[in-house]
């Protein structure tokens, strides 16, 4: 059976994207914060090596499925108390977004939705919300960065870095 690796580079690239998007975490998001946490287990849910590459692609590529739908059901906030992002830089993720979403269906399963569905429903609420919503946008950005970070670093040899995609 073939396996189903994410390009290495590519989510690197998208992980850059996401972290140039715009200024550090804003200290006045930290509140809204403390009520959604994404789920520290999720990327250490499976025991074998195996397992866990499967798992870490099924996280990283949910996540960004996840995030892609939000981007594309809700108004990111701009201007005066909304997100201070590059739109040049936004559109350039959204692409890879979108791109890996498209590309990797085979990692289009349910298997991880259990873990991550409580987390994406919480977030939706709060970027959802006119008054919080800059600070929702902001938290999934953060917590979309340390999912690709960890992925990434704990988990390097999970995805594929030689093929040019």
């Amino acid at each position: 059976m073939p396996t189903c690796k994410l390009p290495g580079k590519v989510v690197q690239n998208t992980h850059n994207l996401l972290r140039d998007l715009g200024e550090p975490f804003p200290t006045n998001c930290q509140q809204p914060n403390s009520n959604i946490r994404f789920p520290d287990s999720a990327l250490s849910a499976a025991s074998t090596n195996h397992n866990k590459c499967h798992w870490t692609s099924l996280v990283v590529y949910k996540c960004l499925q996840e995030a892609g739908l939000i981007f594309t059901e809700y108004e990111l906030p701009e201007g005066e108390g909304g997100v201070m992002w590059s739109r040049q830089k936004l559109d350039e993720y959204l692409n890879l977004q979108d791109r890996l979403v498209d590309d990797y269906q085979c990692l289009n399963t349910t298997q991880a939705s259990g873990v991550l569905s409580p987390y994406f429903h919480n977030i939706t609420a709060v970027v959802n919300q006119q008054d919080g919503s800059a600070c929702g946008w902001e938290i999934l950005r953060s917590d979309l960065l340390r999912v690709l970070r960890l992925a990434l670093h704990k988990h390097h040899s999970c995805f594929n870095w030689t093929r040019v995609h």
